[in-house]
């Protein structure tokens, strides 16, 4: 399609394959040419180079689409074309026609309209056959750019184009599922991003008729949350990387898309009032590092699980959240970071909206201590709860990857132990959510070094306004780096993991260890990935250098390299014997007045300074070690020399004669015990 009959004969000459048409009138008569021989018709339109030209073929693609052509293209001419060309005048130096009309087969068709609807400058309208008198304006101007749906050829929806009030641009794909019913939500969505719907009832009817309806032979990927698909990392309101296949793939959800992946300010901006503070602070630094792992886990295949940063209140904790979640996004109400406030089923939607980016939870207390637990299992194992539809099969469950950052002034196997009912923090959940102290030990809580501020509250103060300023381009930035080498980045982490760990793990560590150093090593090289892509503007090295500090300053903290189960079992059984050793152990050999011995859990003897305990095997097993396995605690103490075992044989305890008691079997714990030592 061509505008004017010299036009046509020139474009019929130079692309036989074709039929070259135009319509009689010129520029300001397309709406009074009969359309309707083009009908399932495939057209491409070439238009003159001035104004008058580009508007005439606008016109034309609304007809087109009123008529049911089936796909309609646009010739993109060349910016610099001569003010009023047109096909009839030979091609401009430089210009090749044959390329021209390649790159129409590339641009985005126009829908197949529905019979009775028509776009015009006012937007939508329906008309009555043979009524053209009688216009309906269904809603203000917009585009169907592609109908959309995922890999398995459900969630079929469409995407919608246009411009609000302002000017600004947007993009939804508006999943057809919305339509059920009045399509109210649907209608709710696009008011709410500026669209114009008309309101009345009629109106309403056509605009949910026409969404279901309407035909595009583009076509794009849709998927229900964020993160990596198909090598292209999806976000609310980008695509970023390119896949081999030539289709777009873009979030689509059910419902209005909240989210905080927001952007404010420029990169230079964050790196100079953010990012160079952050020097000199190990925790400060492992926090940034982490906001870029968060992307790493799935191309690494990395597990996903948290840091929990904890220590007493205003020494910073929150301010590291604030810092971190500046990398993804900021503008609402409390920035880029969520609470822990919410329900294990509240924070499981949370954590999808998070997938394959980082999860900022702030104050770990206000989570219920009866799902502590199962919160951390949860968030780390990335897979929420199965459940049934209303005929009772199972419905889909949620999966995410993510890695993320708490704060607190309570540790989570405190928070399980407020439950009351004797629960305790097991091994797999240590490793979920690892308990790392929040203060540096410089004096200053959470900071190492203020940067020239008079005090830590002023220091946090200037992070907390910089955070909340400018926040989100670092990790689109990020994110286009990897995209474009990303079996170099997985290389690279893995040779560094594994010298992270023969570096700074003994052998003989326990499986958790090794994990928690695992997650270390891939915050710290994410650091130092953003460092080498100019994000970061520190020296290399940096990210490394925290990542170590923090992974030792936890080790110190843990008690050693052995498992938790271990060291938390002797920690219970000192325990035991601190709070019940005068009161619940008869002191048989000792020549003292009567003394009244309730509940006897055993027998104590003086050696030298302290007192050895020799505990029955009935309060051994269902009171000292209540929650883990005795023998192997039993064991455990044994090889550090804090329970002392027979000379021969297999058992574990000794023969023991008590004066007045005769001959029992006893576990005797050695006075070094309540010595701390682990």
């Amino acid at each position: 399609m061509v505008e004017g009959e010299k036009a046509a004969d020139a474009g019929q000459r130079i692309f036989p394959p074709y039929v070259v048409v135009t319509w009689p009138g010129g520029a300001n008569a397309v709406e009074k040419a009969d359309w309707s021989s083009l009908a399932g018709r495939d057209v491409t339109l070439w238009r003159d180079a001035d104004a008058a030209g580009r508007k005439a073929m606008d016109q034309v693609k609304r007809v087109l689409g009123a008529v049911g052509a089936i796909s309609i293209r646009t010739v993109h001419l060349p910016d610099d074309m001569p003010e009023g060309w047109d096909l009839a005048e030979p091609l401009p130096e430089g210009v090749d026609a044959e390329e021209l009309m390649q790159s129409a087969r590339l641009a985005p068709a126009v829908p197949s309209m529905p019979p009775g609807y028509f776009f015009t400058k006012r937007g939508l309208v329906w008309r009555e056959e043979g009524e053209d008198d009688d216009e309906l304006l269904v809603a203000g101007p917009f585009e169907l750019l592609a109908e959309t749906r995922d890999g398995e050829g459900m969630s079929w929806g469409v995407l919608l184009g246009w411009n609000d009030h302002d000017g600004r641009v947007h993009r939804y794909a508006l999943a057809r599922a919305m339509l059920a019913g009045d399509g109210a939500d649907a209608r709710r969505i696009l008011l709410d991003g500026g669209l114009y719907v008309a309101p009345s009832r009629r109106a309403r009817d056509k605009l949910n008729s026409f969404l279901g309806m309407v035909r595009s032979s583009e076509r794009a990927r849709a998927t229900a949350r964020i993160g990596w698909h198909e090598g292209v990392f999806v976000l609310p309101d980008e695509t970023i990387g390119a896949r081999a296949a030539n289709e777009t793939i873009l979030l689509q959800q059910i419902g209005p898309v909240r989210h905080s992946f927001r952007l404010r300010g420029s990169l230079s901006d964050w790196q100079e009032n953010v990012a160079k503070s952050a020097t000199g602070n190990s925790r400060l630094v492992l926090a940034l590092s982490a906001a870029f792992a968060a992307a790493l886990i799935e191309p690494c295949n990395a597990e996903s699980g948290g840091i929990h940063l904890r220590g007493l209140s205003s020494t910073g904790k929150s301010t590291a959240l604030i810092v971190a979640g500046s990398v993804w996004g900021g503008g609402e109400p409390g920035g880029y970071v969520r609470s822990w406030r919410a329900t294990a089923n509240g924070l499981e939607g949370v954590a999808l909206a998070h997938c394959d980016a980082l999860l900022c939870l702030d104050e770990l207390s206000q989570v219920p201590a009866r799902e502590a637990g199962e919160v951390a299992y949860m968030l780390g194992n990335g897979s929420g709860k199965s459940r049934s539809n209303r005929e009772g099969h199972a419905k889909p469950a949620a999966h995410w990857r993510t890695l993320f950052l708490s704060s607190g002034e309570l540790s989570l196997a405190d928070k399980i132990a407020e439950d009351g009912r004797a629960r305790r923090a097991a091994g797999g959940q240590s490793v979920r959510l690892i308990d790392l102290p929040a203060d540096a030990g410089a004096g200053w809580g959470l900071f190492e070094d203020l940067h020239g501020f008079v005090s830590a509250d002023a220091f946090a103060r200037h992070l907390k306004a910089a955070s909340t300023s400018t926040y989100g381009a670092p990790a689109r930035t990020f994110l286009r780096h990897i995209a474009r080498d990303i079996e170099n980045v997985r290389k690279a982490i893995t040779e560094h993991s594994r010298k992270f760990g023969a570096d700074l793990v003994d052998e003989s560590a326990d499986g958790q260890v090794v994990r928690v150093a695992q997650r270390f090593a891939l915050i710290g090289m994410a650091g130092e990935i953003a460092v080498g892509a100019g994000i970061l503007p520190w020296a290399p090295g940096t990210g490394i250098q925290a990542a170590t500090r923090c992974f030792q300053d936890w080790l110190e903290a843990r008690g050693g390299i052995e498992p938790t189960e271990i060291t938390d079992g002797i920690d219970q059984v000192r325990t035991f014997v601190a709070a019940h050793g005068m009161s619940r152990f008869v002191p048989a050999w000792e020549r003292t007045a009567d003394q009244i011995v309730r509940d006897v859990a055993g027998y104590r003897k003086r050696e030298g300074e302290g007192w050895d305990y020799y505990v029955t095997p009935s309060a051994w097993k269902d009171e000292v070690c209540k929650g883990f396995n005795a023998p192997t605690i039993a064991a455990a103490l044994i090889t550090r020399q804090l329970m002392i075992a027979p000379e021969t044989g297999s058992h574990l305890s000794c023969v023991v004669r008590v004066p007045e008691q005769g001959s029992q079997r006893l576990y005797r714990l050695s006075s070094r015990l309540l010595g701390g030592e682990r």
